[in-house]
């Protein structure tokens, strides 16, 4: 088991009021990448909450073929390595294909598996195999018993620093909803839970281009409602993307959040975990009762 992973899980799990997984959705050059690792970073440590940064190498899974993918494996990696160095954090990028999993491994303290690949068994292997964390989102066409299943996987491969995502459930053809008995549900993997408070307000193949195809809309707004109900029911980890000019984003703008609002976001967030975090569920007392 690779020694640095299981010091980092230990101390995520450990996290108050929670650990943030927070960055741009896809790297768009070096240069605004450290921005974005520079401010947020600033941000998070003047707030006291544990911060892997987030961006990542290529979006493969991009509904549109002419939506912007990133850099590439080689490039993106990089750029990553020089952001751990530049500003001392742990990263947390995705992968979609077993061959990846090698090279992310050597840079990345986080892999993440995205939604659509959550049961992709090869894929799950190979990414356990690195020891490294593991970040499994659950699918938005799985229930959330499926993901023990996922969870499994990872550890019969030998990797037990695993935890596990809610990004939301479909509804319909282009909507996706948060049931919030996701965030105890998932509990039940005996892992550390994550709220994807970004992507799971997507609106899937949503929104028509100029030309002809589709691409995903999102619901921006609501993201400080989702966020808040994650934190309230008690989840240990906030994934969120943000971006410096989310208008002008190349990918998922709409369910960016906006640098500039984060801090405000977050402290009102702790606020929220200071007062639910650590509580126990209620008993119920089914006896009759009796006057």
């Amino acid at each position: 088991m690779d020694a640095p992973s299981v010091a980092l899980y230990n101390q995520l799990k450990a996290a108050q009021p929670f650990f943030l997984l927070a960055g741009p959705n896809v790297i768009e050059s070096e240069e605004h990448v450290m921005k974005m690792a520079k401010h947020i970073k600033a941000i998070t440590t003047k707030l006291g909450v544990p911060l892997v940064f987030k961006s990542s190498f290529d979006k493969a899974n991009r509904t549109s073929s002419k939506s912007f993918r990133g850099p590439g494996l080689e490039q993106g990696l990089k750029i990553l390595e020089k952001v751990k160095a530049a500003y001392d954090l742990p990263v947390v990028t995705d992968v979609h294909e077993s061959c990846q999993c090698e090279a992310v491994g050597r840079v990345a303290d986080i892999i993440q598996i995205p939604a659509f690949l959550c049961r992709q068994t090869d894929l799950l292997v190979a990414a356990a195999k690195t020891g490294k964390i593991i970040n499994i989102k659950k699918g938005q066409f799985c229930a959330p018993s499926v993901m023990a299943n996922s969870v499994e996987k990872i550890r019969l491969a030998g990797n037990h620093n695993v935890m596990v995502c809610e990004r939301g459930t479909m509804f319909g053809y282009n909507d996706l909803i948060v049931d919030p008995r996701n965030f105890e549900w998932l509990r039940e993997t005996n892992c550390p839970v994550v709220a994807d408070v970004t992507h799971a307000l997507q609106q899937p193949a949503g929104k028509k281009l100029d030309g002809g195809g589709v691409a995903s809309g999102g619901l921006r707004e609501l993201i400080p409602c989702i966020a808040r109900t994650a934190v309230a029911v008690g989840v240990d980890g906030i994934f969120m993307e943000v971006h410096d000019d989310p208008l002008n984003s190349p990918c998922d703008g709409p369910t960016q959040w906006p640098l500039r609002n984060l801090e405000e976001l977050l402290e009102e967030l702790i606020a929220i975990a200071r007062v639910t975090k650590g509580k126990k569920p209620l008993k119920i007392d089914l006896t009759p009762f009796k006057e």
